[in-house]
Order: structure tokens, then C-alpha cells, then sequence
């Protein structure tokens, strides 16, 4: 299967904006997004899902479980289901969710400022 920009669906709120270039209707055992951050996402866990993010260019600070730290460009960030995080800084990021992203499993704890 490819996937295409043209074909992703677009996302945003103050700060991120991205596309999501499949999900779970696509496939029920993975999806992928394109983000591009600007600010910060807000603290959230997703409770079906782990996480992987990896950083196409820039650099910024993730936060999971309370512990921070700084990335750059060529990291890669695994977040385990449940835990909680968030991100902030001036970066292009790529999301892989196993199994797929399912909206009802993100689950907000702080809000993004």
C-alpha cells in the first residue's frame, strides 16, 4: 500500500498541524501521521496505542512520564500505551500508532497553552 500527502486528512489545533496519512479504517493493526509542531501538543495518554515518533527536522522537548527530554532531528521517541506525555517545540514529526489511532483512546490530561 502507498500513501500519499494528497490523500491524508488534515488535522489541527493552536500550535500542531498534520496529516494523517492512514488509520484505522485503512488498517486495523497500525496508522501514520505527519506533524508539524509549532508550540505544544498538551498533555494526553492514549490508552489503546503505543506510540512512535520520529523526528524529520527541528528540535523540541518531550515530556513522558514526567520526565523531559530534548530531541532533534533523527530521534526517536517510543510512548508504551497509558502513558502520560506531551511535546513542545519547532519540529516536523512522524507518527506510527499500533494498533491504529482511535480518537475515543486519547485521553486529555492537561490542555495545550
Amino acid at each position: 500500500m502507498k500513501f500519499e500527502i494528497k490523500n491524508a486528512k488534515r488535522f489541527s489545533w493552536p500550535g500542531i498541524e498534520g496529516y494523517a496519512y492512514m488509520d484505522k479504517a485503512e488498517s486495523k493493526k497500525m496508522s501514520c501521521a505527519y506533524i508539524n509542531v509549532g508550540g505544544r501538543h498538551g498533555k494526553i495518554k492514549n490508552i489503546k496505542s503505543d506510540r512512535l515518533y520520529f523526528v524529520i527536522s527541528g528540535n523540541g522537548k518531550f515530556i513522558v512520564n514526567d520526565k523531559s527530554m530534548d530531541v532533534k532531528k533523527t530521534d526517536a521517541i517510543l510512548i508504551p500505551k497509558s502513558t502520560p506525555y506531551d511535546y513542545k517545540g519547532r519540529m516536523k514529526l512522524f507518527l506510527i500508532d499500533c494498533p491504529a489511532f482511535d480518537p475515543k483512546a486519547d485521553i486529555k490530561i492537561e490542555e495545550e497553552k
